[in-house]
């Protein structure tokens, strides 16, 4: 098997148990990217043709202490999501979950016992028909328009339930703040810090939580992708990051949701798809 760089893919399956409907779909998205790397994962069933070298448990389902007592699935890696992590797993995930955090443990577990085997993200062209079945598009926005729609869009009300989260805009260019402030207000999120630097955004960061940050890749102190790493290293962890940037590519959206990012917008800021974003985040 190659991925679409035509480099050899050694393909991991893995025995997934529990986790709702939402999750089930966002696991197997990220298990179809995988696809354009040397590494690729897999849901394992009784027809595929190699035996599971991993177990993924939804500690918070009836299934887990089932399936953990199985002695079918004692040679098998184990990683839990949840609290209440037993002795023998091997990475255990806490909720608020990301996937780019399971995808990147479950590389270092099989780093550690095949030294060759785990591969980091191939730079290769990716297959985009792939990624347009997978149904990602709520968190990846692949399909960029050149030009943002010049008839603005009618302002709603917020809905009186919405919650305001504490929310940090970062870009270095003012009117894009200022915009980015008017849509989060239309959403119902008022609570909004804002920072023109990295710096700056990272001092708001040791003294202050933030439940979304929105990322403009192209700050002038500090590489986007530095950034990024930094804003996920954050404690307690930031739920949800939105990348921007005028040069974002469907390459760079696939690397972000890698490491983390909920979403990744080109700009212009589509209106729309910005407002279609924020929603998916409630």
């Amino acid at each position: 098997m190659t991925n679409t760089g035509g480099e050899a893919v050694k393909r991991i399956f893995v025995k997934v148990f529990g986790f709702d409907d939402v999750e089930r779909h966002a696991l197997n998205t990220v298990f179809r990217l995988s696809e354009t790397r040397p590494t690729a994962y897999a849901l394992w069933t009784a027809a595929a043709p190699e035996e599971a070298e991993l177990a993924l448990i939804d500690g918070d389902s009836w299934e887990a202490a089932i399936e953990l007592a199985n002695p079918a699935h004692d040679d098998l890696n184990l990683v839990w999501i949840g609290d209440n992590a037993p002795s023998r797993a091997r990475l255990a995930i806490k909720r608020p979950l990301q996937w780019a955090a399971v995808i990147e443990g479950m590389d270092a577990l099989l780093e550690a016992e095949h030294p060759q085997a785990a591969g980091k993200p191939a730079e290769a062209e990716l297959d985009l028909d792939l990624l347009s079945e997978s149904g990602a598009v709520l968190d990846l926005d692949l399909d960029f328009d050149s030009q943002a729609p010049t008839a603005p869009a009618p302002l709603e009300e917020p809905a009186a339930e919405a919650q305001q989260a504490q929310v940090l805009v970062v870009d270095a260019d003012r009117d894009a703040r200022l915009y980015l402030r008017a849509r989060l207000a239309m959403a119902g999120r008022l609570v909004v810090d804002e920072a023109a630097s990295g710096a700056e955004a990272l001092k708001l960061m040791d003294t202050r939580l933030y439940k979304l940050v929105i990322l403009d890749m192209d700050l002038p102190d500090i590489d986007g992708w530095e950034m990024v790493k930094r804003v996920e290293a954050s404690r307690p962890p930031v739920e949800f990051l939105i990348l921007t940037g005028s040069k974002l590519t469907p390459l760079d959206a696939v690397r972000g949701w890698f490491a983390g990012a909920r979403g990744s917008l080109r700009k212009p800021l589509h209106p729309g798809k910005l407002k279609y974003l924020l929603r998916s985040l409630s």
